[in-house]
């Protein structure tokens, strides 16, 4: 049975992450680190697949000017993150920012496969 996610009541963009709060109240702290690293886009999401090109993108996303990236909602089921430099273009579902926030995989171990639908 899938997990229940709660509805996302507010996001606080800090210096370095964002402070999630959930319609009960729960506060999460996600980096914009791994947020960046868990970019769902095409470009970004098959790097993940293996150890090696994961821990080089993770290297490149930290490597990045630390910034906080403009938000904006996609419909109502995911945010977008605008950053000054590096990927712009992955639309994280609340699904996926709910995983970051409690520590799990986004990818839910699942491989990137480009048109899997």
């Amino acid at each position: 049975m899938a997990e229940d996610v709660l509805e996302l009541r507010r996001l606080e963009r800090r210096d370095t992450d964002m402070e999630l709060t959930y319609e009960d109240g729960t506060t999460f702290t996600v980096s914009y680190d791994d947020l960046r690293h868990a970019c769902p886009c095409a470009k970004c999401a098959p790097l993940r697949n293996e150890d090696d090109t994961s821990m080089q993108l993770r290297r490149t996303v930290e490597a990045h000017p630390k910034q906080k990236p403009l938000v904006r909602t996609v419909g109502n089921y995911a945010l977008s993150f605008e950053w000054e430099s590096g990927c712009s273009s992955g639309i994280y579902r609340f699904e996926r920012i709910w995983d970051l926030a409690h520590r799990r995989d986004p990818d839910r171990g699942r491989p990137y496969v480009h048109g899997a639908w």
